[in-house]
């Protein structure tokens, strides 16, 4: 096996190895669908009705495969993605938000790729922050500058990506405050579609409870979920009790698994 494209002593793994950040999974996916453009792509080239894991599932299967895999596997994984999403582009068919009736949508798109991999940074490290610790501003920029080598994989060049983490936040502000993010009722289908009363659907909201709270509230307004300040209060409880407990464990015990067994294949084949 070769070596991983990350040092496990970076703060990209670091952050990356903890099993709580599987809690900002649902929160990135409900913000990339709240684009309309990519809600339709979900919409009409997903089964996202039979399989309502799949895209949480890729989502994290992809961010182990880049992070802790060898330097081949993570570029033959991205190169499957990226294949697979030559098949994905249309047009809308009704009005969604600001675009309308006939727009076209390509999951290859670059300004659509950028706001989905910007989702996933910014919810990794506000569930790191929340559930494990504080990182400090040069933390946050390290692990922000390696997200960027993933980035460039998946075809977003620099030139439209926000520099530095600051930048990124910046980013992440104006999209959010702007007309262009705006959950259609598309990705209101979606969402129902995916926690509607099932097994499954009932085990998919228990998991994404932390996702939709950690939401921003126009957005969660928009989608349609119920929130209070209870709820908000029991959500910083378990936050501030995680991160008292996960001071006093030995990283081992809340590492995932791919992480701990690839960093003991770095040390054996260093």
């Amino acid at each position: 096996m070769g070596q991983p494209l990350f040092s496990p002593s970076s703060t990209f793994w670091r952050v990356n190895r903890e099993i709580v950040s599987a809690l900002a999974a649902p929160r990135a996916v409900l913000m990339q669908i709240a684009h309309p453009l990519v809600a339709a792509g979900v919409a009409e080239h997903s089964q996202f009705r039979k399989h309502r894991f799949a895209r949480l599932y890729r989502t994290s299967m992809a961010a182990a495969a880049v992070t802790f895999g060898s330097r081949e596997f993570a570029n033959r994984v991205v190169r499957s993605i990226n294949q697979k999403h030559q098949l994905v582009h249309g047009i809308l068919k009704t009005q969604s938000g600001v675009f309308p009736p006939g727009t076209p949508y390509d999951a290859n798109d670059e300004e659509l790729k950028l706001w989905v991999m910007s989702t996933v940074t910014d919810s990794a490290l506000l569930v790191y922050n929340l559930f494990v610790g504080n990182l400090s501003d040069d933390e946050r920029d390290a692990y922000y500058q390696d997200s960027l080598v993933v980035a460039r994989m998946f075809g977003v060049p620099d030139s439209i990506t926000p520099p530095t983490y600051a930048d990124l936040q910046i980013y992440m502000r104006q999209m959010i405050q702007s007309d262009i993010i705006t959950v259609s009722e598309t990705a209101r289908e979606i969402a129902r579609a995916l926690f509607s009363r099932s097994i499954e659907g009932d085990l998919l909201l228990m998991g994404s409870t932390v996702g939709i709270g950690l939401l921003p509230e126009r957005m969660r307004r928009e989608f349609g979920f119920r929130w209070s300040d209870r709820r908000d209060r029991i959500l910083n409880r378990t936050a501030a009790a995680s991160r008292k407990v996960r001071g006093h464990l030995p990283s081992i015990f809340c590492a995932s698994p791919i992480a701990t067994l690839s960093h003991f294949r770095t040390l054996v084949t260093s």
